[in-house]
C-alpha cells in the first residue's frame, strides 16, 4: 500500500471512530455536555486532497516529489512554541493548549516533508507544552518513538507513532473532567495552524476544484458549539473570545454547495484570519524594550562651542 493511501485511510478511521464514540457514550447526566465531541482533527486529509487536486498540474506523482513543497510550507509557517515565546509564556492554559495543537500540526508538516530535525524539534516542543498542561510520562511515551522512527527513515511508523502520541494526549485531557476544555483548545489550535497552511497553498494554486476543499460547514459548526460551551475562565480569555467571534464569518466563507468553489477573495480572507490568530497564540506579549535614549552631543562638539 502506498504511504499516501495508508495515511488517508488511517486518518479517516481515526476521525470516524473518535466522532462516533461520543454519540454512543455520552457524558453522564449532570455533567456539562457538548452536543458532540470534536474529533481529532488532522491537517493530513486536507493535504492529501490538495495532492490529489494539484498532482497533475504540478507534476507530482509520488510522496518524494511532494517533500520539497512540504518543507517549504513547513519553513514558512512553522511556529516556535517554546513556552517562553508563546502568548502567556506557558502560564496561560488556553494559549498553552492551543500552542500544543499548533505544534502538533507542525509535526505533521515536518513528517510530510521528511524533515528529521524538524520532526524531532516538534516532538520535543509537544512534550514540553503537554507537561505544562499536567500530562505525564505515561501519555508522552510515544514522543521518543516518533524521533526513533524518523531517524531510521521509517515514515509510516513515525506517522503512526505521531497519531498515537496525539491520541494519548487528547484521551488524557478528555478523561479528566477539569481538563476537557483543554482538549477542545488543543484541537482548535491545530485547526487554525492547518487552516493557515492549507489556505496558503490553495490561494497560490487557486482554481474552483481545489478551493472546494475548504468546504467545511459541519466542522466549523461543531467547533463553534464546543467553544461556546467552554468554562467561563476560557470564555473570558481575550484571544479565545476573538476566535469565537471570528467563527460565524469563517462559517459564512466556507458555506458553499457540494461542488461549488470558495471564492479566491474568501480564501485570502480565511488565510489572513488564520494567520493572524496563530500569530497571536505563538507570540509572547512581553513589552518591547524602550528605545535607548540618544546620547546628548558633547558640549565641545556643539556649534556654540566652536564659535
Amino acid at each position: 500500500m502506498k504511504l499516501s493511501h495508508f495515511i488517508i485511510t488511517f486518518s479517516a478511521i481515526l476521525i470516524g471512530v473518535s466522532a462516533l464514540g461520543q454519540e454512543e457514550n455520552p457524558l453522564p447526566k449532570g455533567e456539562r455536555q457538548r452536543s458532540k465531541e470534536l474529533p481529532q482533527i488532522s491537517v493530513i486529509d486536507k493535504l492529501l486532497s490538495i495532492e490529489s487536486a494539484l498532482g497533475t498540474k504540478l507534476n507530482r506523482a509520488s510522496e518524494l516529489q511532494w517533500t520539497k513543497d512540504y518543507n517549504q510550507l513547513y519553513q514558512r509557517f512553522r511556529a516556535d512554541c517554546t513556552p517562553s515565546r508563546i502568548r502567556g509564556e506557558g502560564k496561560n492554559t488556553a494559549c498553552t493548549a492551543m500552542a500544543l495543537g499548533v505544534k502538533a500540526c507542525d509535526a505533521v508538516m515536518a513528517l510530510k516533508a521528511r524533515n528529521i530535525e524538524a520532526l524531532k524539534n516538534a516532538a520535543d516542543q509537544i512534550e514540553v507544552l503537554a507537561r505544562k498542561l499536567g500530562i505525564t510520562d505515561g501519555e508522552l511515551g510515544m514522543a521518543n518513538t516518533v524521533k526513533i522512527y524518523a531517524n531510521k527513515g521509517q515514515w509510516p511508523n513515525a506517522f503512526l507513532a505521531l497519531g498515537r502520541l496525539q491520541r494519548d494526549v487528547l484521551n488524557y485531557l478528555r478523561s479528566n473532567p477539569e481538563k476537557t476544555d483543554q482538549a477542545v483548545l488543543v484541537i482548535v489550535g491545530g485547526w487554525l495552524q492547518g487552516g493557515r497552511c492549507v489556505t496558503h497553498v490553495i490561494n497560490e494554486n487557486y482554481d474552483d476544484n481545489v478551493s472546494n476543499i475548504l468546504r467545511e460547514q459541519r466542522l466549523v459548526k461543531l467547533i463553534t458549539e464546543n467553544m461556546e460551551k467552554l468554562a467561563p475562565v476560557f470564555l473570558n480569555d481575550p484571544l479565545v473570545a476573538e476566535i469565537i467571534k471570528s467563527l460565524p464569518e469563517i462559517y459564512k466563507r466556507v458555506d458553499v454547495g457540494l461542488t461549488a468553489p470558495v471564492k479566491q477573495d474568501d480564501v485570502r480572507w480565511l488565510h489572513a484570519t488564520f494567520d493572524g490568530l496563530v500569530t497571536k497564540i505563538t507570540t509572547s506579549e512581553k513589552p518591547e524594550p524602550p528605545p535607548a535614549e540618544a546620547t546628548p552631543p558633547n558640549a565641545s562638539d556643539s556649534p556654540a562651542a566652536t564659535k
